[in-house]
């Protein structure tokens, strides 16, 4: 009878452990640099691997009139270097959210964001405190079929004078790696994005 009750206990925990995890592909970051120019903001950016989410906080010391957000971004494939994708590309901060105030689309975005804290609205930004809690993307298992990636990502935060003149105020690093993971905390897939009914 003992061995019985051992024999169904074994199928049942793994059984269990399969219906528990599912393969997801999911980052690990290696190194997270952030810096800021103090005379204007401070930031920080953290992330937890354990029940994995994004914090950013940001605190603007004086007003900012015209903000260009910079991206530098390197995706590689683990097994095969050669096959390597860059994206450069520099964006304007009022421009953007202007998009969120008239775009369908863009208010679709700016209200999932909204949803982890308080983000900035328009243009000019002012001073006060902004935080993105406990933020992340959603997510769908089918993903676990890619290859596994390294990835560097290289952020800045120019603020523009009148004359477009740039000063940097943020200038980010990060850099890690895009692995197939067991999870049991799969986050909602592309779904999640949709408004909530009432």
């Amino acid at each position: 009878m003992m061995m019985n009750i051992l024999v169904l206990l074994q199928i049942l925990l793994a059984l269990c452990h399969g219906t528990l995890a599912e393969k997801m592909l999911r980052p690990k970051f290696k190194e997270i640099k952030f810096w800021s120019e103090e005379k204007f903001v401070s930031h920080k950016v953290t992330y937890d691997h354990a029940d994995p989410h994004l914090n950013f906080s940001m605190e603007v010391h004086q007003e900012l009139h015209d903000v260009d957000v910079h991206f530098e971004v390197r995706i590689t494939n683990k097994l095969d270097p050669t096959y390597t994708t860059t994206l450069n590309t520099t964006l304007n901060v009022c421009r953007i959210l202007n998009f969120a105030n008239k775009s369908p689309v863009g208010r679709l975005i700016h209200g999932f964001m909204r949803e982890y804290g308080n983000i900035i609205d328009n243009c000019p930004i002012p001073k006060g405190s902004y935080f993105i809690n406990k933020f992340w993307w959603p997510e769908d298992p089918t993903t676990a079929i890619l290859p596994e990636l390294e990835f560097e990502i290289h952020y800045q935060a120019n603020l523009l004078d009148a004359s477009k003149k740039r000063t940097l105020i943020m200038n980010d690093h990060y850099t890690g790696e895009f692995t197939v993971q067991d999870v049991n905390n799969l986050k909602p897939g592309i779904f999640a994005m949709l408004p909530k009914t009432v």
